[in-house]
Order: C-alpha cells, then structure tokens, then sequence
C-alpha cells in the first residue's frame, strides 16, 4: 500500500476547484460573437432624449444612466451610494463604456437628472435592449461549429 493511501485512508482526493479540469476542456472551444453586432446598453440610452441643456452636459447620458443602473442591480439603494459606485467604477471599463477620465458626480446632480427624465423612454430603451439581447443567437460552439 503507497503512503498516499495511508494519509487518505483508501481515498481519492479531488481538487475542490473545478477551474483546471474546465480549462482544458475549454482549449477545444470556439466562441463566436454574435452579440458584437448589437448594440451596448449603453448606445441604446444614448438614444434617450436628454433632459439637460447642451451646457450642462459634462457626461454622455447613456453610459451615465447604463452605469447607474448597474449601480442599483448591484444593491445600491441610494443616489450617494450610485455615484460612488460610478467614480469608483474600474476607469478602464468606464471608458469602455463611454465615460473616460475621472467622473465627478455629485448624488444632488445626478437625482435632478433622473427626476427629470422621461421614464417611459427609459423602460421602452431597456426592453428594447433586452428583447434584442433575448432573441440574440447563443454565443458558443463547438470545435468551430455554431
């Protein structure tokens, strides 16, 4: 009998993290992108009629409010809590979205923007976005086949 046995007691011990085994497997895999023709949360509530003045526009509206609403399906229950989680979002992602270089957002500000935003064009941008992202083909074949 090995010493691995007697340590074990006759069992077999497995990893607990299934990451090296999936890694393998997933050398085989091909992803195809078919989501990249759609456009980001983002654009499509930059289509959103903006309630500001040209003057006081110092961010895009659509990666603002895609920014915010991943804020509140984060947990943030409160306007402080979104701008924090805003100006402290990982800056290379923020400017990915559309929001480059560091943003200032004050809770007062952004509460103004909201309150006066339609919020019918808003719901009707986000199941727009989602009815898209729903009928989107699934994004990942096999060995090149889709």
């Amino acid at each position: 009998m090995s010493s691995q046995s007697i340590k074990n007691r006759g069992r077999v011990r497995v990893p607990s993290s299934p990451i090296d085994v999936l890694s393998r497997h997933l050398e085989r895999v091909t992803i195809c992108d078919p989501l990249s023709d759609l456009p980001t949360l983002a654009e499509v509530l930059d289509a959103i009629p903006d309630p500001r003045s040209r003057r006081g526009r110092r961010y895009r509206l659509g990666p603002l409010l895609a920014l915010a609403l991943l804020a509140v399906l984060g947990g943030a229950t409160s306007l402080a809590k979104i701008t924090r989680f805003i100006a402290g979002y990982d800056p290379e992602l923020r400017a990915r979205i559309g929001l480059p270089g560091p943003v200032r957002l004050a809770a007062s500000t952004l509460g103004r923007l909201l309150a006066r935003l339609d919020g019918d064009d808003f719901d009707a941008a986000t199941c727009a976005y989602l009815s898209r992202l729903a009928a989107a083909p699934p994004a990942a074949g096999t060995n090149g086949r889709a």
